[in-house]
């Protein structure tokens, strides 16, 4: 199963404009330009939080333990240029707290660019002008690197990092494993400060790169690609058919919704059933129709959510979207939260037979979210 929290906040910092806050901007952006020769570099990197306060609700909702969970950033490509042939982006636990800010890497229509807010963070302090520089924040087991004299950039914890290749046949969204991080954040080990995502610094301050750009998008978005912390575990599947029997290749099976309601409200937890029947039943001579009769699913059964008007995956198939089943049939739970109102998804089973995969979708497996 997965949980989804939305970025509660995010920003990027500039190297190039160490003094600008960018808290509001829809799009968060990796930067990074000049010459390794003449060590004339500069670059910006993202910083993002996730509101993690419910996670002990929802660990003791589902009886998993901390232990059992896994968990992924996932930003969501807005465009990129000048892309090196391969490279690495890293998360980083931050160290310090900072604030968001009101402002914006360039100046949005109808304002006026001397007068654009500045106060949140920026490449050279944690909360705008006159609040604690980066540079003042550094203590044990933390670190701060830069590339040219604008001190800043953020601090981080060295024992926590994470990363994500790249190369030219790579999808350009960004999903890095960051399962450590929330455990840790959850034990205590370290604040929830949030996470810092940057290029490799070796990569940058050993190589003579292109300008380079990767655009991903904000939690000021307007669209539905929010960034997302997925939490995902596979302790609460259970599997037992009761006295159903499982349907096979060979009953060239359909996959249908059970009391499919069609529209689930956001932030819950909801159910949905699914079974299934022969495509052709034998015909018997009984009181009730043989279309009625409802067959088990194979253990090895899985759905996945996509958003009904783009056909984006939003939870592909893993072995955290593994279908239960009881004596009833076979059930999954989602939460919306990662959902927007006034919105139509979709899903789609993939059950793995002897050998054989197949994939089902159906007009009915459509579904409203609503406030």
């Amino acid at each position: 199963m997965i949980w989804s929290v939305p970025a509660l906040e995010d920003a990027t910092i500039y190297e190039s404009d160490p003094y600008r806050n960018s808290g509001l901007d829809q799009v968060l952006e990796l930067r990074k330009s000049g010459d390794s020769s003449t060590n004339d570099l500069e670059e910006s990197r993202i910083l993002i939080r996730f509101d993690l306060d419910d996670l002990t609700t929802v660990l003791s909702d589902n009886s998993i333990s901390i232990n059992d969970i896994s968990a992924s950033l996932n930003l969501y490509s807005v465009q990129v240029s000048e892309v090196p042939r391969s490279y690495s982006i890293e998360a980083k636990v931050l160290a310090v707290s900072w604030s968001n800010g009101t402002g914006y890497s360039t100046s949005p229509a109808g304002e006026i660019s001397a007068t654009l807010a500045t106060d949140g963070v920026t490449w050279e302090s944690t909360a705008g002008s006159g609040s604690l520089t980066w540079s003042a924040s550094l203590s044990s087991g933390t670190e701060l690197q830069y590339n040219t004299s604008s001190i800043g950039g953020g601090v981080w914890y060295t024992s926590s990092i994470a990363s994500q290749s790249f190369n030219r046949k790579s999808d350009d969204d960004l999903t890095i494993d960051v399962t450590q991080f929330v455990k840790d954040w959850y034990n205590n080990v370290f604040e929830n400060n949030g996470i810092l995502v940057s290029f490799k610094n070796s990569q940058i301050a050993a190589s003579n790169y292109p300008n380079t750009t990767l655009q991903f998008y904000s939690t000021e978005t307007n669209t539905i690609y929010q960034p997302q912390l997925f939490i995902s575990w596979t302790g609460s599947v259970s599997y037992t058919t009761g006295s159903l029997s499982t349907v096979t290749f060979a009953d060239n099976p359909i996959v249908y919704s059970r009391n499919f309601r069609g529209e689930y409200k956001q932030n819950r937890k909801v159910r949905v059933l699914i079974a299934s029947r022969n495509k052709y039943p034998r015909p018997s001579f009984a009181q009730n129709s043989v279309f009625s009769t409802v067959k088990a699913l194979p253990q090895n059964s899985y759905y996945q959510i996509l958003d009904a008007h783009t056909n984006k995956v939003l939870i592909p198939y893993s072995n955290a979207t593994k279908i239960s089943s009881d004596s009833t049939g076979a059930y999954f739970d989602i939460y919306t939260t990662m959902m927007y109102p006034e919105r139509y998804y979709k899903f789609e089973v993939k059950i793995e037979f002897s050998g054989i995969t197949e994939y089902f979708n159906s007009n009915d497996f459509v579904f409203k979210v609503i406030e």
